[in-house]
């Protein structure tokens, strides 16, 4: 979706549903894609969940840390566990998250407007979007009404673009988030820990534009998807 595209549904659904957290973030500053990388704020995004489906997965954790003049600003790092519906599952095996510890977990209405918050003048930047933004709009769309229209960058799609215009595609050689640091030279982090793996993706979106590209030639809309 282009920039006014973008602009005009966020104006649409802000008229049309009721005053919500997400209306707030649609009346909000949207970033321009014009602008330069380093003066663009990113929330860099991810999500633990009960499975791999973004139709039927939970959402059990969210943790976010902002990018701000090119830079990983630890200080706005944040985790917030969710209460879910079902049980955990066998998912505890991948994330170590027990139905014990979601039980003191936040609502998801309440982690979503939080993150919503958090999100206003902001591109969110995730490591493969088919999961952590499909989820976003799956429950956005059931608690306030509508999608969550912002500028996306995925860290996955950018470099299976690059790999692609380069035609260095190699189907042996992984997009996971722990692979592209590897060859990214940053070092190893455990996984599956939803402000870590944040954390972790807005390393690797720094290194992807340092190694790529330049931080003042670098825009907005060199990187959404």
């Amino acid at each position: 979706m282009n920039e006014w595209a973008m602009r005009l549904l966020r104006w649409r659904l802000a008229r049309r549903l009721e005053e919500n957290a997400l209306t707030e973030l649609l009346r909000a500053p949207m970033p321009r894609r014009s602008l330069p990388f380093a003066d663009t704020e990113f929330l860099c995004l991810d999500i633990e969940t009960t499975g791999l489906d973004p139709r039927t997965a939970e959402m059990l954790s969210v943790g976010w840390v902002v990018i701000r003049q090119a830079r990983v600003e630890l200080g706005t790092a944040t985790s917030l566990l969710v209460r879910p519906d079902g049980n955990v599952g066998h998912s505890a095996t991948v994330h170590g998250l027990t139905d014990t510890q979601c039980e003191s977990g936040l609502e998801i209405h309440d982690v979503l407007a939080r993150t919503f918050q958090a999100l206003h003048g902001r591109a969110l930047v995730v490591h493969y979007s088919g999961l952590d933004k499909a989820l976003l709009d799956r429950f956005s769309l059931a608690l306030f009404g509508g999608p969550v229209p912002v500028p996306l960058v995925d860290t996955l799609a950018l470099e299976r673009q690059r790999r692609e215009r380069r035609h260095h595609v190699n189907e042996q050689q992984s997009l996971r988030l722990a692979d592209l640091r590897r060859a990214y030279h940053l070092p190893v982090y455990g996984q599956h820990n939803c402000l870590t793996d944040a954390i972790a993706t807005a390393e690797l979106l720094l290194a992807m534009v340092a190694t790529h590209g330049d931080v003042n030639r670098t825009r907005l809309g060199d990187l959404v998807v």
